[in-house]
């Protein structure tokens, strides 16, 4: 969609969404600070770190098939009200920075004033297997990003066959106050992974003050590291739509609150298969693997109902090695469809801590109306015995150590303290070539805080 296009549709809107379309002005930097982003990127392009790059109001720019964006260690992105930056099936983003120049992609809005939600983020569009339309009459294996409409035609689209696609290279990067909502529901994130394959690297990403997920995934192959997602005002973590990748070593500390705003339910993961319930049992079927996870919620967070995670719509999954603290609810199961894949054994959380989630002992919800999946039965030791099923080495209870500045809005701190439990509770990950497999400890962070040095915490 050209920035024509959307200009016209938000005139046509102003009444309706309490803003009017304007001309096309920087929030922060005069004309001569900074290089204005172009509605499409037709040709091999690289961003250098000598001034900022600004993406115009309500423009979504696309990198089109056959391109790539290359961007320098150091250089600062930023988007005015409602922008975004798309990285289309066959475009290649190659965002290496190092850990003393990590890559920013952040609001064009003052420091200190930044707002969540103001721009859209960064949305990457690969050719990876996903679910959302195979149901569909006619089936298809890709589908337009919720947020487009059919004017932006082939470049808004996602999904295909090739698991190894490779949309290129997102390496020491930082994504805040992103999330805007360009339709209801329909919102983008901080970092948007639409059908991504398994040939695309991110590795040492932050996103952090974002007015919607932190990290969502549409599906595909794509594997993740290092990965530290920050005080988002909606779930740290969210996978749907058959994604099948790995992910280790992620944070989520989810303490964002504003105010006067009321927010959704901010939990640290929310898992779907499909949004549809005739299609909760469509393949591929949201199936990752993770290890070393630290979720960190925040009791004070009583807006709405949040949970540690929520694995619902016939979602499958092997979580190992987490630690969840401090959410204001546990751990939910929910649909006939998820408990399928419980008992098959294709939803698992083992050697894993749950620790002051809520005030009940085992940290797990209450049972809730008829039909209601008993989660003690699948990640406690009494439970699964009992039922004949293994012991998932799990720990309810047990403080894992953190320290008291795991809270903190600005410089916290989840490296375990000395002899804490978490540091022996975990187990080997699988040895596949992805997994750092001495990591034999509860939570994304052991001896060495990999977190130092390219992580920054912005407040408004």
């Amino acid at each position: 969609m050209t920035r024509a296009t959307i200009l016209g549709l938000l005139a046509m809107s102003a009444a309706a969404c309490g803003d009017e379309a304007k001309t096309v002005t920087p929030d922060a930097p005069t004309e001569a600070e900074f290089v204005t982003v172009p509605d499409e990127i037709t040709a091999d392009t690289t961003w250098t770190a000598d001034k900022p790059y600004v993406i115009p109001r309500f423009t979504h720019t696309f990198v089109r098939k056959g391109a790539t964006l290359t961007i320098q260690p150091g250089t600062e992105i930023r988007g005015e009200k409602g922008a975004v930056l798309v990285i289309s099936r066959g475009a290649k983003i190659n965002a290496e920075g190092t850990v003393d120049k990590p890559i920013l992609f952040t609001s064009n809005q003052a420091a200190g004033q930044r707002t969540p939600g103001y721009w859209g983020g960064l949305l990457v569009l690969g050719n990876a297997p996903i679910n959302v339309n195979v149901k569909s009459t006619p089936p298809s294996n890709e589908a337009l990003f919720e947020a487009f409409s059919n004017a932006d035609g082939e470049s808004g689209k996602f999904g295909g066959d090739n698991k190894t696609d490779n949309s290129g290279i997102i390496k020491y990067v930082r994504i805040d106050f992103g999330g805007y909502n360009f339709v209801a529901d329909r919102e983008f994130n901080n970092l948007t992974l639409c059908g991504v394959g398994s040939g695309t690297t991110v590795d040492f990403v932050q996103v952090h003050g974002g007015a919607d997920d932190g990290i969502e995934f549409f599906g595909g192959t794509v594997n993740v590291k290092h990965i530290v997602s920050s005080q988002n005002e909606d779930d740290g973590f969210d996978t749907d739509n058959g994604w099948q990748g790995k992910a280790q070593f992620v944070i989520v500390q989810n303490i964002a609150h504003r105010p006067g705003v009321v927010l959704e339910a901010t939990n640290g993961y929310e898992s779907d298969n499909h949004g549809t319930a005739a299609s909760f049992e469509a393949e591929p079927r949201t199936l990752p693997t993770v290890s070393n996870v630290t979720l960190i919620g925040d009791h004070n967070f009583t807006e709405q109902p949040s949970f540690a995670a929520v694995f619902r719509r016939g979602t499958g999954g092997h979580y190992m090695n987490h630690i969840w603290l401090n959410f204001p609810k546990g751990i939910e199961f929910r649909d006939p469809q998820t408990e399928t894949q419980l008992l098959a054994g294709n939803l698992t959380i083992t050697n894993s801590m749950l620790f002051s989630n809520d005030a009940s002992a085992t940290n797990l919800p209450p049972a809730q109306a008829t039909g209601d999946i008993i989660e003690a039965n699948y990640i406690t030791t009494a439970g699964a015995t009992a039922a004949g099923r293994a012991d998932p080495h799990n720990s309810f209870g047990v403080d894992p150590g953190m320290p008291s500045a795991m809270m903190s809005r600005t410089q916290p701190d989840w490296k375990p303290m000395a002899n804490a439990a978490a540091l022996t509770a975990g187990a080997a990950p699988p040895n596949d070539g992805f997994f750092d497999t001495s990591a034999t400890f509860a939570g994304a962070i052991g001896s060495v805080d990999w977190t130092a040095g390219w992580t920054k915490y912005p407040q408004n």
